[in-house]
């Protein structure tokens, strides 16, 4: 059953009906999201995910298929620099299907996420390191032992998790016929770059603050029980999040369709539009602006008494205006009469903007 939600009063947030009683994780991929620094994900796209309210449709893609690939190839490479090294599958043993589904419960009721691979003391239980494999086709983005962001908070957060304070990176660097055949690809010294970062180190600027690891949890914790324990979304915005809120309104129209939340989402609208005229973006908020006016134009139209041709509801004025119109079908039908006969009273519609005391 869908969860049930509204806008918020400035109809900037959504707020469920009731705090969501299965919800997923905060992982390294949406602790950059939360944070604001994940380019393909804001903090409203991983509310929406971790609340359940919309899981966005998955493909794999070329990139994806040539990452699990390359992985267990880039698994082999550390092992040869890095003592005790396996996989997850290796380090879980028969418990794989228990930590995959439960990955991190014992540690946290917040944070979550799967290991790439570890590094263990002798006794191939203790953990001292863990690995996380990438590929790229940027080797700019790692240069100077940088790790990209997204990358690096979710090594930092599997290692936090564990209680240990070295994460391992090593990325494969990928050619265009690499990604077709990533079967063939084989990792060396020259087409792949290992990094080692320690977690007591680890500094991010957030938004103007520089943040350690630790400032980042309690950041993170913070964010869930302000938008996951309360159902209340972050703000969202329509043209980032338009692929979440369109799943959203597509099964739950009603919360689009009354009269006073058409007029408050036109004035939302409105002052988006304003905000970024001088950019080249407006388009989608154009044509949604229009198909929000026309519904509010039929509501209001609703609303009109027997030959009443005007109307006014909160910032929106209806008026009708009443000229004659020549009926052709009745001209083509019908035997010949004079051409007043002919003439029928159309009334044409239009709606305003009321302007509000103190605007221009």
């Amino acid at each position: 059953m869908a969860k049930e939600w509204n806008y918020s009063e400035d109809r900037q947030h959504i707020v469920l009906n009731e705090p969501p009683k299965q919800r997923l994780r905060i992982t390294g991929h949406r602790m950059a999201s939360v944070l604001g620094l994940n380019p393909y994900q804001t903090p409203f796209g991983a509310w929406a995910e971790i609340t359940k309210l919309v899981k966005l449709p998955f493909e794999d893609t070329k990139y994806t298929l040539a990452g699990k690939a390359i992985e267990p190839k880039l698994i082999d490479l550390i092992a040869k620099k890095f003592p005790n090294t396996m996989s997850i599958e290796e380090y879980y043993g028969n418990n794989i299907d228990t930590y995959r589904y439960n990955n991190f419960v014992n540690d946290s009721n917040v944070f979550g996420g799967v290991m790439d691979a570890v590094c263990t003391e002798d006794d191939m239980k203790t953990l001292t390191a863990i690995i996380e494999c990438k590929t790229s086709s940027k080797p700019q983005e790692w240069e100077n032992n940088n790790v990209p962001i997204t990358y690096l908070l979710q090594g930092a957060e599997y290692a936090y998790l564990k209680g240990i304070d070295r994460i391992v990176f090593i990325c494969a660097f990928l050619q265009d016929d690499d990604y077709n055949h990533p079967e063939q690809f084989k990792p060396t010294e020259k087409n792949t770059i290992i990094v080692v970062k320690k977690l007591k180190d680890i500094v991010v600027d957030v938004n103007g603050k520089l943040m350690t690891f630790e400032d980042i949890i309690k950041y993170c914790e913070e964010w869930w029980n302000n938008h996951i324990e309360n159902g209340v979304s972050p703000r969202f915005d329509e043209i980032k999040d338009k692929e979440y809120l369109d799943i959203m309104r597509e099964t739950q129209p009603g919360n689009d369709n009354d009269l006073d939340s058409l007029i408050n989402y036109a004035s939302f609208l409105q002052d988006e539009i304003n905000t970024i005229r001088k950019n080249n973006s407006l388009d989608d908020l154009e044509k949604t602006l229009k198909t929000v006016e026309s519904s509010i134009k039929e509501k209001m139209m609703e609303l009109l008494g027997e030959n009443e041709t005007k109307v006014q509801y909160g910032t929106y004025k209806l008026s009708g205006t009443v000229s004659k119109k020549f009926d052709e079908k009745l001209f083509k039908q019908d035997h010949p009469k004079t051409y007043e006969n002919y003439m029928k009273d159309s009334i044409t519609y239009r709606l305003t903007k009321v302007k509000e005391k103190g605007e221009d």
